[in-house]
């Protein structure tokens, strides 16, 4: 191996071994066999049999306020690793490792380790913390710790994945958190087809917590149990329409200590039904049609049961109807584009709540570019919530508008070239509940402007100035903003600085003021990476009884490489 990747290796040791503390043993020796034993592999200098690529970033986060409690924490330091091992050409071996001083225990801790080899371009294997997607009804945005693997030869896929998908927490007596249980998961997906084209997907995923991982006795939280199969397939009927869609069914039990159902015969490895067993079924559909390069048409429709459960996903909502349709269009040879949507949603499915909540949503978006110089963009938003409550106290209409206009003009001028965007906006919020009125009803209007000057030396100058008016039932609020930003590059292009200082006034019942100032820089050192550097203050100056004078200081110092 030639110097510079021994040097890149070798620096990324010291990074990885002071994180070893957070790593199991199995991971320490995968570790310390790539950072120790693999610069000896390449000094064969057969880039033929062995290659290694990658990128890996090192950056401190540094806080200080005065006036106020600490919003964040003083200093945390972070490191990403990404690397990736060729063996072959047909054995590939990516791994990636995550630290930081911080350790947050939240579903899944930051301190991770993963790695995915893949052997040819057809079967991959995870092990470790690792990402991947089922379908948009069973899983998909959980992080694993555990193992799978992926094959795809040719049209025949197949993925398997294993392993803790939540880990177990204490409750905090302190701030009243509850607690959380160790989650363990498995999923298969089984298809057939090209998946930009027409293919078929069958989908299962099951997770459930572990009753005993939570040391305290509490009845706060219920383990739960989660078992959820689907279909998902599309069809392209030639070149103009395509149309695709997914069927599932989910059976969740919200607490697995729960008397079970003997009259029920499901294997235990894939369920257990007990009394608080609920199953709901779910599906979508989406219809695309473009006859031709300058205009389209999609429709969607979405219907989720109220029991219907992933526990695949983290929020999926449930218990609402949807339709959308979303014309697309290009006009004048393609100077005028026009983007239109509309969905209307609807809850209450199976007559379950007091009431039945409506929401129409829609926008639609034209950008007319008439020549070089001139352009202008006009949008307009509208949404809509509705509920049929008998009570005008608890009954719900809620009505949001909001519509911009933004003209903008090129020119050259002041020895450089100019660009300049003036931005009018209105919002209305009309709330007609008798109650709540009071103190959601509102209108907004604000006038934003841009100019920004480019010369050829680089050097860019940059202004903008804002004025917002908000009226309540009660008060009104005025906010005027004011800023520059200066920026250009040095040594061919190798460092790149700026700097800017803005300050806002605010006036409400009383009076305040804030002044910020950021300064940026970063340097390109090629081949051996990048040095970044990040610096701003915050400083209020309330006039107020209740407001108080504060301020606040951020810094952040990372280093990047590729290799």
């Amino acid at each position: 191996m030639n110097r510079l990747m021994k040097m890149v290796l070798d620096s990324h040791t010291v990074v990885l071994i002071s994180s070893i503390k957070m790593i199991n043993k199995r991971s320490y020796i995968v570790l310390v066999f790539l950072c120790f034993l693999l610069p000896e592999s390449f000094s064969q200098n057969d880039n033929d049999i062995i290659k290694f690529s990658g990128s890996a970033s090192i950056s401190d986060n540094f806080y200080s306020a005065s006036g106020i409690d600490p919003r964040q924490p003083g200093n945390m330091l972070t490191g990403i690793l990404r690397a990736n091992l060729t063996l072959f050409n047909q054995i590939e071996l990516p791994f990636e490792f995550y630290y930081t001083t911080q350790q947050t225990r939240f579903q899944q801790p930051f301190n991770q380790f993963g790695i995915s080899p893949r052997i040819t371009d057809w079967l991959t294997f995870h092990g470790g913390y690792f990402s991947t997607r089922f379908s948009d009804l069973t899983f998909g945005d959980l992080r694993i710790l555990g193992g799978g693997l992926e094959l795809t030869p040719g049209n025949f896929r197949l993925k398997a994945i294993y392993g803790r998908t939540r880990q177990a927490i204490e409750p905090n007596k302190v701030s009243y958190m509850p607690e959380v249980y160790e989650q363990n998961a498995y999923g298969v997906s089984l298809g057939y087809g090209n998946e930009s084209k027409s293919f078929f997907n069958i989908n299962v995923f099951h997770a459930i917590d572990d009753s005993t991982s939570v040391k305290s006795d509490s009845l706060l939280v219920a383990p739960n149990e989660n078992l959820v199969g689907s279909v998902d397939f599309g069809i392209q009927m030639g070149k103009v329409v395509s149309v695709r869609g997914e069927v599932g069914v989910s059976a969740f039990s919200c607490d697995i200590r729960a008397e079970e159902i003997d009259e029920i015969s499901v294997s235990p490895y894939l369920f257990t039904p007990n009394i608080s067993t609920k199953v709901d079924v779910a599906a979508k559909l989406h219809l695309n049609i473009k006859p031709s390069k300058y205009w389209s048409v999609s429709l969607s429709s979405r219907w989720i049961g109220p029991g219907f459960t992933s526990l695949g996903y983290a929020l999926m909502p449930n218990d609402l109807m949807e339709f959308t349709l979303a014309p697309n269009m290009r006009l004048l040879k393609n100077k005028l584009n026009i983007r239109t949507k509309a969905g209307i949603r609807y809850n209450n499915l199976q007559g379950q709540k007091m009431s039945t909540t409506s929401r129409f949503t829609g926008f639609i978006a034209a950008n007319y570019q008439v020549n070089k110089t001139f352009g202008i963009d006009v949008n307009y938003n509208k949404n809509q919530i509705q509920s049929s409550h008998k009570l005008d106290t608890l009954r719900l209409s809620n009505v949001y508008n909001s519509v911009s206009v933004s003209p903008r003009v090129n020119f050259n001028g002041l020895g450089g070239i100019n660009t300049l965007i003036l931005t009018y906006s209105y919002q209305d919020v009309s709330d007609k509940n008798v109650y709540t009125s009071v103190v959601s009803d509102n209108n907004t209007n604000s006038v934003y402007l841009i100019h920004s000057l480019s010369y050829v030396s680089s050097l860019s100058l940059a202004t903008s100035v804002l004025y917002n008016s908000t009226k309540l039932p009660d008060l009104t609020s005025r906010i005027f903003h004011i800023s520059e930003t200066v920026s250009r590059r040095f040594f061919n292009n190798s460092l790149n600085a700026s700097a800017s200082i803005g300050a806002n006034f605010v006036k409400i019942t009383d009076s305040s003021s804030q002044l910020v100032f950021r300064v940026n820089a970063s340097y390109s050192f090629n081949k051996f990476g990048n040095f970044s550097f990040n610096l701003s203050n915050n400083s209020y100056n309330g006039t107020g009884a209740i407001t108080k004078n504060y301020s606040e200081l951020y810094g952040s110092i990372q280093y990047n490489i590729n290799f």
